[in-house]
């Protein structure tokens, strides 16, 4: 797995503190809570997604840094100077602690990059291939049969391309089911 420079353990530190202020009944604001979970899910989809450049991590870097000013503005002295410490030894990865890696189901042939898309969708009957590339040449995006589920195509192109031929693949599904009554 990739490295995460120490953001991670950032990112429990801050979020340990989070919890301590809100038991100790102080007043925490909304916003921190928000930075903590936009870092969580940068930090998360930097791990799991090999593709992901270290771009990522400078935007976890800052939602963090937001968050830590955040919650040490409310933080009495005492308790201040405890996470100071904690955080200066996860910035040095000295910390020993486990970051909890949101592992949402990634799915890599469903994408959106630009103009371009990657949707998937479920058929009843096999439709064969060649009736596949058809009607990929007529609307100008790409079917394929999914590699990863069984009964299931994926179609990519253009995001108004890929709209249109789903709307008018649509009639092919229902022509299908109606074949089947």
């Amino acid at each position: 797995m990739k490295d995460a420079k120490g953001l991670d353990k950032q990112w429990v530190v801050l979020s340990e503190l989070a919890s301590k202020l809100v038991e100790k009944n102080i007043s925490v604001p909304e916003e921190a809570f928000e930075r903590l979970r936009i870092a969580n899910a940068i930090i998360s989809y930097y791990l799991l997604d090999p593709h992901v450049s270290n771009k990522a991590l400078s935007d976890a870097e800052k939602e963090l840094m937001r968050a830590q000013s955040l919650l040490f503005s409310v933080c009495d002295a005492e308790l201040m100077n405890e996470y100071l410490d904690k955080m200066a030894k996860a910035l040095r990865n000295e910390l020993d602690v486990k970051f909890p890696l949101n592992k949402s189901i990634y799915n890599r042939e469903i994408k959106k990059r630009g103009d371009s898309e990657s949707i998937r969708i479920k058929i009843k009957n096999e439709i064969q291939i060649e009736r596949l590339s058809d009607l990929g040449e007529w609307y100008g995006v790409i079917f394929e049969y999914s590699e990863e589920e069984k009964n299931k195509i994926l179609i990519e192109g253009d995001v108004n391309k890929v709209k249109k031929a789903l709307k008018d693949f649509s009639v092919i599904w229902k022509f299908e089911s109606l074949k089947e009554q």
